[in-house]
């Protein structure tokens, strides 16, 4: 299962750490209309993002990144 069919799951884990996450389609882009952004306090005023052509491929690199700074608390496979 690719990270695009558990958006849901991961985003209500995202509120439990304390962060926002936002998704967007950008239909008038036609170069990487996909935006995932990812931030709040805990993650010291910075903010996570990735812009590209796959929900999936986005949401992947966004969660590893993230992975990166919350090494056990996100507890997502």
């Amino acid at each position: 299962m690719g990270w695009d069919e558990r958006v849901p799951e991961l985003l209500t884990r995202l509120g439990e750490l304390g962060l926002v996450g936002a998704i967007k389609i950008d239909g008038e882009r036609a170069y990487k209309p996909w935006t995932v952004v990812i931030s709040g306090q805990q993650l010291g005023g910075a903010s996570i993002r990735y812009d590209g052509d796959s929900l999936d491929h986005c949401l992947r690199d966004a969660v590893a990144a993230l992975r990166e700074r919350y090494p056990d608390d996100l507890s997502l496979s």
